[in-house]
């Protein structure tokens, strides 16, 4: 099923838009929802003079929406995959040629070496550490998670690649102009499909070999992150993850599916707020368009009190072992 995208081919080709000024320009995008108005600090340092605090000078500044940004970078990313298949691939071959015939932890020996190479080529511009203290009071520094900083490195590369002039393109639906040599040799690009063919082998290789928890790329990762926005309608991570699985699963009569196991949470009092709540969850995750999710009275609907008993004892497994 091909990708929905909100933004592609928003400005249409027989408008005056063109012809506008750029800041006309960015104000109706601004109107339609696609620019944002963001208050921005002129220094991100706070200033103490002889005992006084002057707070930096603040200023609202118009810009793309992150969910338009994203929707652009999921399309380059869609265009380009296969150069950076072709370098995960090429790496691949070499890399499972060398340790081939090795032991399992002689290959991570190696596998770690290469990891390390590709990060740190990679010019990470977040560089944080956790500070903890040990059971023995002492502090220790330790490092921020690798795939949280190539998480905020993707965003900062996501940012520069999205230029007015390409932004306006994709607003336009003008694939031409990414296809073309003048965008193929930009900088932003050329260092973004970089960026994305190191990213693609460091996520397989530490797939692989488990250096440390990808709570990012990982399918486990994508879901605590997807949790964050729905812990206050589910009781637990567990029966979140439970119920993302579920609807997946569904390939027939998907809606009544849906009701069904709706009902079933409910029994159990492992969903909170709103039914509307969850309607919007199943259209947002798992695209589709509910507008409601109907009540059965019971023994009405022999096929709908089936489903939720089975749903009943399935959750009822997931919970015994939170």
């Amino acid at each position: 099923m091909e990708k929905k995208r909100k933004y592609w081919c928003r400005i249409k080709k027989n408008t005056d838009f063109y012809d506008l000024p750029k800041e006309k320009q960015i104000d109706i995008l601004l109107e339609g929802g696609v620019y944002v108005s963001n208050t921005v600090a002129s220094s991100p340092e706070l200033n103490v003079k002889d005992g006084v605090l002057y707070l930096p000078n603040l200023s609202i500044e118009k810009q793309p929406s992150q969910e338009f940004k994203d929707e652009f970078y999921e399309y380059i990313l869609e265009i380009y995959q296969l150069d950076i298949d072709n370098y995960f691939y090429l790496f691949f071959k070499d890399f499972n040629n060398r340790v081939f015939g090795m032991e399992h932890q002689d290959q991570k020996v190696i596998a770690l070496e290469a990891f390390r190479e590709i990060y740190d080529s990679i010019d990470i511009k977040v560089d944080f550490v956790n500070k903890e203290i040990s059971k023995n009071g002492i502090e220790n520094a330790k490092e921020f998670n690798r795939f949280l900083k190539l998480k905020g490195m993707r965003s900062g590369v996501c940012s520069t690649l999205a230029t007015y002039e390409n932004l306006i393109s994709y607003l336009s639906g003008n694939e031409a102009y990414f296809k073309s040599s003048k965008f193929k040799e930009e900088e932003t690009f050329l260092k973004m499909l970089n960026f994305e063919s190191q990213l693609k082998v460091l996520v397989s290789l530490n797939d692989r070999y488990q250096f440390i928890e990808d709570i990012v790329y990982s399918k486990l990762g994508k879901l605590k992150d997807a949790y964050k926005l729905y812990k206050n309608l589910f009781i637990s991570f567990e029966v979140f993850v439970w119920v993302e699985n579920k609807i997946d699963s569904f390939t027939e009569e998907k809606p009544s599916h849906i009701e069904s196991l709706y009902q079933s949470l409910l029994d159990l009092d492992l969903v909170s707020g709103t039914k509307k709540l969850f309607i919007d969850y199943v259209n947002n995750e798992h695209e589709m368009n509910l507008t409601k999710i109907r009540n059965y009275s019971q023994k009405n609907n022999r096929n709908h009190d089936f489903r939720v008993k089975k749903f009943r004892d399935e959750l009822k497994e997931v919970t015994l072992k939170i």
